[in-house]
């Protein structure tokens, strides 16, 4: 098991780097990443864009499937549902995501995802294959 290995894949990441995604803690089955509140990153009434809180729930969902697999193992989103429940404006934002089933080629991650101030702003949960 590499515990560092979604630290060194996002620094490595441009479309993180793009959006400003940084991860906050990982661990065996689990990984908490942010996302800082941006202008570029909002739709036309301020709000951040649904695409945006959406990759942050996805890359923590793949994040904390990455800190229980081997060397040589890789994982892929197979899909992904998620809820939008308050909007976001000015504030940062936490995926929490939390490994509930890990089979040999399938794993599903629950991920929380919260405002500054611990409101839950949506729910996801993301299906990762492990190749």
């Amino acid at each position: 098991m590499i515990l560092d290995l979604p630290l060194q894949l996002a620094e490595q990441s441009p479309y993180y780097k793009h959006l400003g995604i940084t991860i906050a803690e990982a661990m065996e089955g689990y990984a908490k990443l942010r996302l800082d509140f941006k202008d570029c990153l909002t739709h036309p009434y301020g709000y951040l864009h649904g695409g945006a809180i959406a990759s942050l729930a996805d890359s923590a969902g793949i994040n904390a499937v990455l800190t229980i697999l081997k060397d040589e193992q890789k994982a892929l989103t197979l899909e992904m549902k998620i809820n939008y429940l308050l909007p976001v404006k000015d504030t940062v934002i936490y995926a929490e995501a939390r490994i509930i089933h890990k089979g040999k080629k399938i794993a599903v991650v629950d991920v929380d995802v919260k405002n500054n101030e611990g409101q839950l702003v949506s729910k996801a949960i993301v299906t990762c294959a492990i190749l």
